[in-house]
Order: C-alpha cells, then structure tokens, then sequence
C-alpha cells in the first residue's frame, strides 16, 4: 500500500514554506508538492518591506527560503503539477503528472495567478510584448517606451525597475490615485521618465508581430 502522510502541502511560496517549517519542527511526516520556490516572490525585484530585512531582492528572499527548507530536510517533490485531488475512506488522494500521494490531511497553498485585464489583443500578444513579470522579462525591453497596467504594489514594484532601464514609462491606472505604499508613490514620483494616467481604462491592446 502507498505510504500515508500525516499532511501534503501544495505550494512553496511564502505560505507553503512557513507551513513547512512550522510542521517539520512539529515532527509531522509531510511533504511538499510544488512546482518552483519563492511564488511570486521570485518575481519581485527590491523588496523593502519583509520583516527582518531592511533591503534584499526577491531571488535573495527566495535563496533564504530554499536554504531554511533545507536545514529541516523538507521533503520536497518539483517540478510537478497537481491534476487532481480527492477524498476516499478518509484519505486525501492528491494526483500530480508524475505521481499519486496519499495524506490524511492536505494544505493548499497555491498562490494566485497574475489578473489578466480581459480585453482584446491581451491574449494575442501574450509574451509577445505583453508580459506579467518584470523581473523575469523586464530586461527584454531595455531601451524601450513600456507601458505598466495598475496603481497598487505590484505595479509600482514593476515600476521601479522598469524606470532604470526605460526612457519612458507610462503608469495606467484605473483608480483615482496610486494605492501603493507611500515610500513607493514618492518614489515613483522623483523619476522624470514616469507619466502616470489615473481614472484610466486599458481597452485594447494593437500590434502586428509584437505590441504596437
């Protein structure tokens, strides 16, 4: 018979990691199903607001992340992808595109996806100019006029490290002002090469090969 852990968790972001360190000093026979470390973490670029740290940037946080795993020896499965999960005679069967693990209890900590805005041309252009990750594709577009959907942390995170590498960035922003930290705003708002547009609506998204 499969072996029966005590817990699975589904996830290794922040959650799913504090949720592992917690239940191996617990002692409690578990493992973690994830497919990478860090969530979107790994997509952030300076980070000034995680407790314990001044200053550091995401793949810094995350390489703490992996290092404090691994000092309780986690047992982590990645890369795999959950496909389904089901309870039967008491037992959480959760089934991955490599394998079926059985636990009497199940944590999922999967985090989000980043939201798309829905409108025409977003899905045509995906990775073609559209893209939901500065710190992973941000660098593609140096020396390019970009444009950055949003007004919370997120996309003022994006922001700031587009702005050193842009000539121009344009901040779209349905809201009546920018809801991000204050420290973020002001600093958003020292830089020349930055014209925000609040109470605006993205309708549509125009390019040919790539966006336009």
């Amino acid at each position: 018979m499969p072996k029966i852990y005590d817990l699975i968790i589904l996830g290794a972001g922040p959650s799913g990691i504090t949720a592992s360190v917690y239940s191996a000093r617990k002692k409690i026979d578990f493992l973690v199903i994830t497919q990478d470390i860090g969530g979107q973490a790994a997509w952030s670029g300076d980070i000034e607001n995680y407790i314990g740290y001044q200053f550091i940037s995401g793949p810094q946080l995350v390489m703490k992340f992996e290092e404090h795993m691994r000092h309780f020896g986690i047992d982590i499965r990645m890369p795999e992808e959950v496909k389904d999960i089901f309870k039967d005679n008491e037992l959480v069967h959760t089934v991955t595109d490599k394998s079926e693990y059985l636990s009497r209890t199940l944590i999922v900590a999967t985090g989000k996806r980043p939201k798309e805005l829905g409108v025409e041309g977003e899905r045509e252009f995906k990775n073609r100019g559209v893209t939901y990750c500065a710190t992973c594709d941000g660098p593609l577009f140096s020396g390019k006029i970009v444009a950055i959907i949003g007004g919370g942390n997120s996309a003022l995170d994006a922001d700031l490290q587009m702005v050193k590498i842009s000539p121009l960035v344009y901040i779209i922003n349905i809201g009546e002002r920018l809801t991000a930290d204050r420290v973020m705003v002001e600093k958003i708002n020292s830089y020349p090469n930055v014209v925000i547009y609040n109470r605006t609506i993205v309708k549509r998204i125009y390019g040919d090969k790539c966006v336009k």
